[in-house]
Parts: structure tokens; sequence; C-alpha cells
């Protein structure tokens, strides 16, 4: 699962093309240690053979869930059987970078929280979109949590390593939430 990261977009500009982080000031200029559901955060997208950066919302909302509540999460394994999202799936996915994310493990009467990374300095979780009259919104696909993680939580993000980034955009996109695995390094926070 991932209910909360981080991002510092201004201090991985050189991550990004230069033409990108001029063309996009707002997005490059991002910094958030604490990013939780329903607030404004960059998400990257595909439109019109080009790759675009817009803050969405973190979170579908849907008037068949309880007032308040949001779709932060959606499980890759069966977002295409849904009937809600099995659009979003096929034609409006996109990513979400991020620098870290958190976990809490719970051992009654104990939570740890731990902070999770790749070893990239950027990194970008799978995620899919829906355009809403108030804005656009995102929900951040999980899988199976891999083993060496399972012990702080059972879930967790779908992470799309920056050489599938295009594989992600394509209609060839679905063997990467089948078969994606990349290396997590944990901490206790």
């Amino acid at each position: 699962m991932c209910g909360r990261y981080s991002l510092n977009l201004e201090n991985s500009k050189s991550n990004f093309k230069k033409d990108t982080v001029t063309k996009f000031p707002k997005i490059f200029s991002f910094k958030n240690t604490d990013i939780s559901p329903s607030s404004e955060n960059p998400v990257i997208f595909f439109n019109n053979k080009e790759y675009l950066f817009e803050l969405f919302k973190w979170g579908l909302s849907y008037d068949w869930l309880s007032k308040g509540r949001v779709l932060f999460n959606l499980r890759s394994e069966t977002v295409s059987d849904k009937n809600f999202s099995k659009d979003l799936i096929m034609k409006k996915r996109c990513l979400v970078p991020f620098n870290s994310y958190f976990e809490w493990q719970n051992i009654p009467p104990l939570k740890k929280k731990f902070i999770l990374q790749t070893k990239e300095k950027i990194s970008y979780f799978a995620a899919v979109y829906r355009e809403t009259n108030e804005g656009n919104e995102y929900s951040i696909l999980t899988k199976a949590s891999e083993q060496n993680i399972k012990h702080i939580h059972d879930r967790s993000p779908v992470i799309v390593p920056k050489k599938l980034v295009k594989q992600w955009f394509s209609d060839n996109y679905f063997g990467i939430l089948d078969s994606l695995s990349v290396s997590i390094n944990y901490s206790e926070v």
C-alpha cells in the first residue's frame, strides 16, 4: 500500500531534460516531504505524443464512496476487471514521481514507520487518472510486496523504472504490472 510519499523535484531537475524543466517551472519547484491523499501533486501523463506534467489530486472520488473517502490505491491485479477502472488502465495511465515512500508495520500495540526507496534519486509509481469537473485525480497501483519488505506491509506500490516509461505509456503496458520487480531499500524512521 502507499499512503504517504515524498517528492523534491527542485533537487531532482538533473533527472529530466532541460527543455522539460523549463517548460514546467511550477512543477519543478515542487517540494513536499509528507504527501498524503487528497493533496495536489505532480503527475506525468502522455497526450498527443507529448509527456505532460501537471498537478493532480491524489485519490479518485466517486459518488458511491462514503463522504470524504477517496481511492488513493488500486490493486494492479484487478484494475482491469473493475467497471470504474478498466477504461482508466487502458486509456488514462500516468506516472507519479517520488523520492521515497512510507509504510507502517503494524505489530500491536505498536506501529513502526519505515521509509522505503529505490536506488534511483527519483522513481515513478504506476498510476491511473480520471478527468473530473473539479480537476484531474489519480490513484497509485499496488501489488503484493516483494519478499524483502513483506514483513513491513503485504502491499506495495507498482514502481516503473525509467527504462520502462515508454512501455508504460504504450499498448504493451500490461507486462509491467505482471512481472515488474524493483529493488527497494528501507529503514525505520
